[in-house]
């Protein structure tokens, strides 16, 4: 099995990221896949792998990408003429496919908002076979007003007062959209459309809204053959990175059409001589180099690797993983950003995919898409190894969001040799597959326990039971808060007895910090990781903590995966400081 090669392409004052899939033979058709925006993106990145690896397995060569600015490629969501460089991407990805592979026609498959730039990047294109447009974004002015409403419903609280808002900029789920590209994509509507966008055009609708009749019309007046499908699938594509699932009914109808479309067109001429470029896979992207890794002898992990065009003589390796099941961009793309502003200061930075995440694959015999598994530290480990392997790379330091975060400290414990292990909103410390942590009853509970802490403030009581919290959910809290303290107590006295414990975060905490590897935590406010330290850690934090061998940060207001624009650089600061304090630490 593969999941492609990696590739970089288009211009290289700008380079885009992106997927090759070859097919086992030649073929005249080829397919480019055009990925949603933002939020939407992370959710169906993996989804859009499959679509891929669908079209291979029918013989069709096929590519998946990042748009300018987004995911891997150069640029930022700031920056002017979004929209103009999305479409112009979508045109250099059709020219990428055509010259490495035997490709004179291509299908270009958009979701959502992609829908709508492989329509518009299709009218100014000669070689667009055909369109696949699923659930598209037919006029951009309601979709900015939903992506409004949807950050609004989130009920994230305002950023606090001594923190600068930045100006101009619309949250959308953690992506900015600034004035200028609102303003681009209000502009947009598919039913004005004055050109064929292609001859031939596969819709596939939504079964949970009802159908727009607009743009299916103005593609008949335009002579283009439409075949509407409404089929299920599309909200589980977006439910979330670790919920997400393949869309099986909306695959096989897109692959079953393009087969036919494939057919058609039928195979290319052998006699033909062709030259494919050999895939790119480093890039410049300002200051610094990145390259597409496959870091391991077995050919599994994949990640990528940033580092300044001039690496210092002593620098340090930093090893950001996998937050839950999002792919090595992080959320909110908050990974590439953290990467390239490290590497610009002289460090190596890798964001690897662990087993079965984004673009690594899984161990033979495991399932994708698992975020917590027994070979997690073995990936670390190898990821770490790779570091050491770069040049002027002295000490190397493992760190993530969530089960990235979890992962590292595992490993730590387990005897990867590391110089330092940062935890960013760990949900647990020993995770159990019988309690799933996505459970919103969990929430509820962990949330419950914070005004447990404060038993003696009636307010605090009251605010909790106003909140609708179920009472027998508020009562087997109690009990846990009681039963944790009480257990906490006993592991402290058992250790000290000499007597072995099961599930000791205590212990573990010693054991990080006596092989000498600074260790250290950044919590929002709030986050249930912090009750989890504190009640299972026992004095053994505080000890620690006194003693300079434990870090805490603790910010106010960002929620779980810090999805607020404002926060993204309090927690890079926050990152940053633990850093720079890293020799102090260790001692």
């Amino acid at each position: 099995m593969s999941y492609g090669e990696p590739l970089y392409f288009g211009p290289d004052e700008r380079p885009l990221f992106g997927w090759l899939h070859r097919a086992a033979r030649p073929a005249r058709l080829g397919l480019v896949l055009c990925g949603p925006f933002g939020y939407e993106s992370i959710c169906a990145y993996r989804i859009l792998r499959h679509f891929a690896a669908a079209a291979n397995a029918a013989g069709i060569p096929a590519l998946r990408f990042d748009y300018d600015g987004t995911g891997n490629s150069a640029g930022d969501d700031r920056e002017p003429g979004r929209l103009a460089a999305w479409v112009a991407s979508v045109g250099h990805a059709i020219d990428a496919l055509r010259a490495h592979t035997e490709v004179e026609q291509v299908v270009l498959l958009g979701v959502r908002l992609g829908a709508t730039i492989a329509t518009l990047a299709a009218v100014d294109r000669s070689d667009v076979d055909s369109l696949v447009a699923i659930a598209p974004v037919v006029a951009g002015k309601p979709y900015v007003r939903e992506l409004r409403a949807l950050q609004m419903s989130t009920g994230l609280p305002p950023a606090p007062p001594h923190v600068v808002i930045e100006g101009g900029v619309q949250e959308a789920l953690g992506f900015p959209l600034t004035a200028a590209t609102k303003a681009e994509l209000s502009a947009v509507d598919l039913a004005a459309l004055e050109r064929l966008p292609a001859p031939a055009v596969l819709l596939i609708e939504r079964d949970d809204l009802p159908a727009d009749e607009s743009w299916p019309q103005r593609l008949a007046t335009l002579d283009a053959a439409v075949e509407r499908r409404r089929l299920p699938g599309y909200v589980d594509m977006v439910l979330g990175a670790e919920l997400s699932k393949v869309p099986e009914e909306i695959v096989y109808a897109t692959i079953e059409w393009l087969g036919v479309r494939a057919a058609m067109l039928g195979v290319p001429d052998l006699a033909k001589p062709m030259t494919a470029p050999v895939t790119r896979r480093r890039a410049r992207i300002g200051g610094i180099i990145e390259s597409a890794e496959v870091i391991d002898e077995d050919g599994r992990l994949f990640g990528v690797l940033s580092t300044p065009a001039a690496p210092p003589p002593a620098r340090r390796g930093l090893l950001l993983l996998n937050a839950g099941a999002v792919h090595h961009i992080g959320p909110n793309r908050l990974y590439v950003n953290l990467a390239r502003r490290w590497a610009a200061l002289g460090h190596a930075v890798l964001r690897l995919d662990g087993g079965g995440i984004g673009d690594s694959l899984p161990r033979p015999g495991q399932r994708e898409n698992v975020v917590y598994t027994d070979d997690a530290s073995d990936d670390v480990a190898r990821g770490l190894a790779f570091l050491r392997r770069q040049p002027g790379v002295t000490e190397v330091h493992a760190l993530g969001l969530c089960s990235g975060g979890y992962n590292a400290f595992k490993a730590a414990v387990a005897g990867v040799p590391l110089d330092g292990v940062l935890l960013i909103n760990p949900l647990t410390f020993f995770y159990k597959p019988d309690r799933p942590l996505a459970e919103a009853e969990d929430h509820v509970i962990f949330e419950a326990s914070r005004y447990f802490r404060r038993l003696r403030d009636v307010d605090a009581w009251t605010k909790l039971f106003r909140r609708g919290v179920d009472l027998r959910i508020a009562g087997r809290t109690l009990t846990r808060f009681f039963a944790d303290r009480l257990r906490g107590r006993a592991q402290e006295l058992a250790r000290r007895a000499g007597v072995k414990i099961g599930d000791d975060l205590a212990h573990e905490l010693t054991t990080i910090v006596d092989k000498r590897v600074a260790l250290g935590f950044v919590f929002s406010a709030g986050d249930p990781g912090i009750e989890l330290l504190r009640t299972h850690g026992g004095p053994t934090v505080e000890r620690l903590r006194r003693a300079g061998q434990l870090s805490i940060e603790i910010i106010e207001g960002p929620d779980h995966t810090f999805t607020p624009l404002w926060s993204h650089p309090v927690l890079i600061g926050a990152l940053a400081a633990h850093l720079d304090e890293l020799p102090r630490a260790r001692g």
